[in-house]
């Protein structure tokens, strides 16, 4: 147990020096930061128009109050700056390394690969806007829905929260794993990514079939409807069950996977 918490606060420093190096980089230039801040803003202004719009209506959909449409829509926005600040970038640029035989040099550090190539950079701009942005929504949503502010409803709503990352984490990066195979699988990736926006709404308003394909076939709306789901305490145990068994079934998944694709991966050198 001492050898799994030692390994495990090696990465955890080593990731925090990871997020350290980016923010280096990126302040490096402060121009482009700055301006990179402001798109990202801008496209945040764009995202919340919706919500703009449903506050004005004033109507409810299929039985959710604009309230609880801000909760869904905070959470949304929280982790779409999680997935795509600190996921994305480094599942994007897996081609490149496969390609240009970059793999070869981390394959030789004596820490777990797929945790150096696939959180080795992150985008704190966009993690920024969309997190502080998601989180006082979220925040604005609760006080206006007097939700209590309990250890079991705040941190009900982290544990789903930090699973539903986990789920992101796998969900998108397991196309891009196919490169090891096809060279190039951003097509495939780019499909998958677009299912993304269906988040962007509470899965009430779907169809009851394409919400069963949307949790258990392609589980997309498990990652922003659970953590809001639990705090208004409209959990199922079975979606509860799902939530907590789904993270794990999708990391052994990639692990089984990476484990495949490195034995497939030929290297610069051969």
């Amino acid at each position: 147990m001492s050898a799994l918490w030692s390994e495990l606060r090696k990465h955890l420093q080593i990731y925090g020096l990871f997020v350290k190096n980016s923010l280096i980089a990126q302040l490096e230039y402060r121009f482009s930061f700055i301006g990179n801040f402001s798109m990202e803003a801008g496209y945040l202004l764009v995202k919340l128009s919706y919500v703009v719009v449903v506050y004005r209506a004033g109507v409810t959909l299929n039985g959710l109050t604009p309230d609880e449409v801000l909760l869904f829509s905070g959470t949304f926005v929280a982790l779409t700056g999680l997935y795509a600040g600190l996921f994305m970038i480094n599942n994007y640029n897996l081609r490149g390394l496969i390609k240009d035989g970059d793999l070869d040099l981390l394959l030789t550090k004596p820490v777990s690969t797929q945790f150096l190539v696939t959180l080795r950079r992150s985008d704190l701009t966009i993690f920024a806007v969309d997190v502080v942005a998601g989180g006082v929504m979220v925040a604005v949503a609760w006080a206006r829905l007097g939700l209590p502010v309990s250890l079991a409803t705040v941190g009900g709503y982290a544990v789903f929260f930090a699973l539903s990352a986990l789920v992101s984490y796998c969900l998108f990066l397991l196309p891009l794993l196919l490169t090891f195979w096809l060279l190039n699988a951003t097509a495939l990736a780019g499909i998958v990514d677009s299912f993304w926006d269906f988040n962007s709404m509470p899965m009430d308003i779907y169809s009851r079939w394409i919400q069963s394909v949307g949790i258990f076939v392609l589980p997309i709306f498990v990652i922003t409807n659970f953590p809001p789901m639990a705090a208004l305490s409209r959990l199922s145990p079975a979606y509860m069950a799902w939530a907590v068994g789904l993270p794990v079934l999708l990391l052994w998944v990639v692990h089984v996977v990476w484990t495949r694709g490195l034995r497939a991966y030929n290297s610069a050198s051969s």
